[in-house]
């Protein structure tokens, strides 16, 4: 091992040194403006949620941006739902968000995981979004589902 060592830094010092190389790596997400909520994202009727990520361990929060691209103001409410062997569920947590989100703005939601939190045990999860419209009506979004880990 160490006459290959030897070898190795006579021709890298031979060669006028190393080489880098720069790969190019696909992007999480196309916003090119992505900093930290870069998972996918659903659009209703002109309001967006979109995740950080699609998977995460214990302790960590799980953050979903809204975003009202409607020329109202909207009030919206979201809960957890959870992934169980008959399909997805309403999920009891200490969690109860909801917000009036004006037009054109955007705000996060966090939910919390680990022992004692919001969400307290590992599976498969989704944040369902219910916004309520100027005209009563109400749009039902729902994230990706996020895998939660110890």
């Amino acid at each position: 091992m160490k006459t290959f060592g030897k070898v190795l830094l006579a021709g890298t010092l031979a060669l006028g040194g190393l080489t880098v190389m720069n790969l190019e790596t696909l992007k999480a997400h196309a916003d090119e403006n992505c900093r930290y909520i870069c998972g996918p994202s659903e659009t209703v009727n002109n309001f967006t949620i979109q995740l950080h990520a699609t998977e995460h361990h214990m302790g960590q929060n799980i953050i979903v941006k809204t975003t009202n691209d409607k020329a109202y103001d909207v009030h919206y409410k979201a809960s957890i739902e959870k992934q169980y062997a008959t399909g997805w569920g309403y999920y009891d947590a200490d969690f109860n968000w909801g917000s009036m989100l004006p037009a054109g703005t955007n705000e996060e939601i966090i939910v919390s995981t680990g022992n004692g939190e919001s969400i307290s045990e590992t599976g498969t999860f989704r944040v369902k979004i219910e916004v309520t419209n100027v005209d009563g009506s109400i749009d039902t979004i729902y994230t990706a589902p996020v895998k939660l880990l110890n």
